[in-house]
């Protein structure tokens, strides 16, 4: 019995359409963000994008990780907005508590994907701290009274 399967090809370690298909995931991140985000994720992107490319470590490969973020943004800010609608607890008759609203669940999720994802990426606070490098000062060399005896090697 035949089943229907993609033809597969073997690509060589050589080959051109390996060197295109590897080089094109090293390329930059797109500056103008994908059209399936909607306008809250847009936002975001045409805001970071640029500073990402500042420090060139997100490459195209990175992308599709750089656009779940962007979602989870706009999502988070739908959550903010339903929580203001609704509040954070949904009561029962005797105005008890008895369970968070959608909004504060769908809110958690975002925070914990996006916390996740921006690790990822190297978008935390900590990752930007580690681009910073400080050279540490030179030590000025104190004089020995070794010095004197004229070794050949500084003391």
């Amino acid at each position: 019995m035949l089943e229907n399967h993609p033809k597969l090809t073997v690509l060589h370690e050589n080959s051109a359409e390996k060197q295109i298909a590897g080089d094109d995931d090293m390329k930059d991140v797109q500056s103008t963000p994908p059209s399936h985000l909607d306008d809250e994720a847009s936002r975001l992107w045409k805001a970071i994008v640029p500073e990402i490319k500042k420090i060139g470590y997100l490459k195209k490969i990175d992308q599709p990780a750089l656009e779940l973020y962007c979602r989870y943004y706009a999502l988070y800010i739908k959550s903010e907005q339903l929580i203001e609608q609704q509040g954070l607890w949904i009561y029962d008759n005797d105005n008890v508590a008895v369970k968070r609203s959608p909004g504060a669940i769908q809110m958690d999720s975002c925070v914990k994907n996006m916390k996740s994802l921006g690790h990822d990426l190297g978008l935390t606070f900590d990752s930007g701290l580690r681009q910073i490098t400080v050279k540490e000062p030179e030590k000025p060399k104190q004089d020995s009274p070794l010095k004197e005896v004229k070794f050949g090697a500084d003391v």
